[in-house]
């Protein structure tokens, strides 16, 4: 379990390391990390309630070019108060920050033009 806890705070590290792709929704408790991915034409929007929606509306699309590249599986849904974002667990003693790295550069890679 320490070894999770520790992936989970070097992905956030790393989210919070690249504030203009991808957006921490909140401080994990355990292994969940829940964060939007920041496209290229939403970066300079300010953030508030209109980019909340339009990040909420990428996700899904990012979800499935992600499920058809086969390269990542990454769970996304909303709460009473935000819309779709991603929620990522880590739950394998074998994820290694190599596959965290691969994670947030793949996301990028994939949905940087949304």
């Amino acid at each position: 379990m320490d070894r999770l806890m520790d992936l989970t705070a070097y992905m956030v590290r790393k989210i919070k390391s690249m504030p203009d792709k991808f957006h921490l929704i909140l401080e994990p408790e355990c292994v969940n990390v829940s964060f939007w991915y920041v496209s290229t034409r939403l970066r300079p929007m300010p953030h508030g309630k209109e980019k909340e929606k339009l990040l909420g509306e990428i996700t899904p699309v990012l979800k499935g070019r992600m499920m058809q590249a086969g390269t990542l599986m990454v769970g996304y849904q909303p709460d009473d108060r935000r819309p779709n974002f991603f929620r990522n667990i880590i739950s394998s003693a074998a994820v290694t920050e190599v596959d965290v790295d691969f994670l947030l550069t793949e996301m990028d890679r994939l949905g940087h033009d949304l």
